[in-house]
């Protein structure tokens, strides 16, 4: 369904020079973590990045689309699926920014990062789902990118973390006290 197909790579009896360690030997677990908490916060960034622009695809349609005498902006569903799409893309993108602020101030960020991935990939399906819903079946067709988005859109909830581990990581740091409510604000 997504824009590129997973790949296994197999290592057999493979060394490698002592020049080419990335991070102390045998923490590579612990240097992943720390990177996964850029990427999480980057597949965030994405879906707001995305969303915007469907978003600003549907208002324009919506302008142009003329159903029964008058264009279906002025329709009071289209309207609410803008709104809350407008709403839910903010929300993400203060979530975005919180989490790339405090990485780089050189702080951890993985409960952030796990909160930005969380929040702004289910936003993307969100938003992806009510832009298809305004373009109608247009929306559905090759013609127009809305369709990709929508197949790229749910690969975001699986890859670096699905949703639920997302949320395991955020309530186990809340349930063991690792992070306080409004401590990153």
């Amino acid at each position: 369904m997504g824009p590129s197909t997973p790949a296994s790579l197999i290592f057999e009896n493979v060394r490698v020079p002592e020049e080419n360690i990335l991070g102390e030997l045998h923490h590579g677990y612990k240097l992943g973590l720390e990177w996964i908490g850029y990427a999480r916060w980057v597949v965030g960034a994405r879906a707001v990045g995305a969303a915007e622009r469907l978003l600003q695809m549907a208002i324009d349609y919506a302008k142009e689309r003329v159903t029964f005498g008058k264009p279906i902006a002025e329709r009071q569903a289209i309207q609410w699926m803008i709104a809350d799409s407008a709403v839910e893309i903010e929300a993400a993108k203060w979530l975005v920014l919180n989490a790339a602020f405090t990485l780089d101030q050189g702080e951890d960020n993985r409960h952030l990062a796990s909160m930005a991935k969380l929040f702004g990939a289910n936003m993307g399906n969100r938003v992806v789902d009510r832009v298809m819903q305004i373009h109608g079946g247009m929306g559905y067709t090759k013609e127009m990118p809305i369709e990709r988005w929508y197949r790229e859109a749910r690969l975001w909830r699986i890859y670096d973390g699905t949703d639920e581990i997302q949320r395991l990581i955020i309530a186990r740091n809340l349930i063991k006290g690792h992070v306080k409510l409004g401590q990153f604000i």
